[in-house]
């Protein structure tokens, strides 16, 4: 299922007919990058064992010029993993970041991803969704701005009965930004019982800026419940008239809806701290929205 992607091997990047599109065009990225450019790579295995909860916080703000990460997550019989994603790298850095995911039967993977982006970022999450009643959670929220680029890629495969994947992408953006989500659920013959649900929604907030979102379907099994949605368009102007109605500046009013527009995925975050951290991520970056 994953497409093993070595970031100086044109080879292994993904063809046309793996993905139908080169929005994310990695060969072109890499060739502003100087070809002394130092290479941080990062590789890592992660188990988590039966019954075990784990919670997992992942702070990217290096500005090394090129970046490549391959992680694996292995979870056992009833274990629970939360990982919280917070990508803040610079405008310059090249990177691609793999996750491949294990579960078992009665686990729980729940995974937040947020960022601003990068001169190329691509973020893969590669899920073999296998156990009676295993549940995964794949959400996330981008704000970029200028010229950066963020793409979204997630892959799950259903191969057990009775699996649960619920995924909300929210997303803004602005300037000459793109964003490309590419979420596919394949339910495979067996896996009866599945509920899986996609939702991708984002806003661009002006001429020049780019959205191209493909999310997909695959169905095999019976009784199943399955559904995506995908929602792209400008920000609430009755909404911004409403709030400038009540005495709110209009530069304060579109920094308020674009920060709201992103919070139900962070609202979704258990843990009060690693929420806190992630609302004042996005405010942060939700601030530089209002200028338009």
């Amino acid at each position: 299922m994953l497409t093993h992607i070595d970031i100086f091997d044109p080879s292994s990047y993904p063809t046309r007919r793996q993905e139908e599109w080169k929005y994310s065009d990695l060969s072109r990225a890499l060739r502003v990058v100087p070809a002394s450019s130092d290479v941080h790579r990062h590789a890592e295995t992660v188990t988590v064992p039966a019954g075990e909860a784990v919670i997992r916080l992942d702070v990217y703000d290096a500005s090394a010029p090129v970046v490549h990460e391959d992680l694996r997550f292995t979870l056992g019989e009833g274990a629970s993993l939360t990982r919280i994603v917070i990508l803040d790298e610079a405008d310059t850095t090249v990177s691609i970041r793999q996750s491949i995911v294990e579960t078992a039967p009665g686990s729980v993977f729940r995974q937040y991803v947020f960022s601003t982006g990068a001169h190329f970022q691509r973020f893969e999450t590669h899920v073999n969704h296998a156990g009676h009643g295993a549940q995964v959670e794949l959400h996330g929220a981008y704000l970029l701005k200028g010229k950066r680029h963020f793409d979204l890629t997630t892959r799950v495969n259903h191969t057990d009965v009775d699996g649960v994947t619920q995924q909300l992408i929210k997303g803004l953006v602005k300037d000459q930004a793109t964003a490309v989500f590419q979420g596919r659920i394949l339910v495979e013959k067996g896996a009866d019982g599945t509920d899986a649900r996609m939702r991708h929604q984002a806003l661009i907030l002006n001429d020049g800026a780019h959205i191209r979102a493909k999310p997909e379907l695959e169905i095999y099994a019976d009784d199943v419940q399955c559904a995506h949605g995908n929602t792209i368009g400008a920000l609430d102007e009755e909404a911004l008239f409403f709030c400038q109605s009540r005495g709110i500046p209009e530069d304060m009013a579109r920094a308020m809806l674009t920060h709201a527009f992103v919070l139900p995925v962070a609202d979704q975050i258990e843990d009060e701290g690693l929420r806190a951290r992630v609302l004042s991520f996005l405010e942060n970056a939700s601030g530089d929205f209002h200028a338009l």
